[in-house]
């Protein structure tokens, strides 16, 4: 049931991820200022938020993949390490000076949501481990 709940939940925040690349990619300020950054009008450079979309299109699918899949292991890793995000973006956010708490608010969510997802994952995998389950696949081998 956890582990569903878990895989279930990575997979919808995957597919949260890619929804908020294609903004980035395909409507640049209002991604921009979903994110928290508000550019002047006259700006119209939007490299840094292509690149950001691009990175939130391929993280969020690695999710979604690893979720879908059922690679639990992997997918524990990216959780955690992926968590280094959103704690970058909520530096930038409050970096602006029109920062406040709501817009601080969505990235420490995603760090919550990412950390417990991950320990959630480790602790399932520890558990089935001690238990003494086998693992199917490649993915979840330790290297020799």
């Amino acid at each position: 049931m956890r582990r569903t709940l878990s895989r279930s939940l990575s997979l919808l925040l995957g597919l949260g991820m890619v929804f908020i690349g294609l903004r980035f990619l395909l409507a640049p300020r209002s991604g921009a200022e979903g994110f928290g950054v508000f550019l002047p009008p006259t700006d119209t450079q939007y490299a840094f938020h292509y690149a950001k979309g691009i990175r939130d299109v391929f993280s969020g699918l690695l999710l979604a993949l690893f979720a879908g899949l059922g690679y639990d292991r992997p997918l524990a890793w990216v959780l955690l390490l992926g968590a280094l995000i959103p704690g970058v973006d909520l530096t930038v956010v409050r970096a602006q000076p029109t920062t406040s708490l709501a817009l601080e608010l969505p990235h420490l969510l995603a760090i919550v949501l990412l950390l417990g997802l991950a320990a959630s994952f480790f602790t399932l995998l520890r558990t089935a481990a001690l238990s003494g389950a086998q693992f199917p696949g490649r993915l979840t081998q330790h290297a020799a």
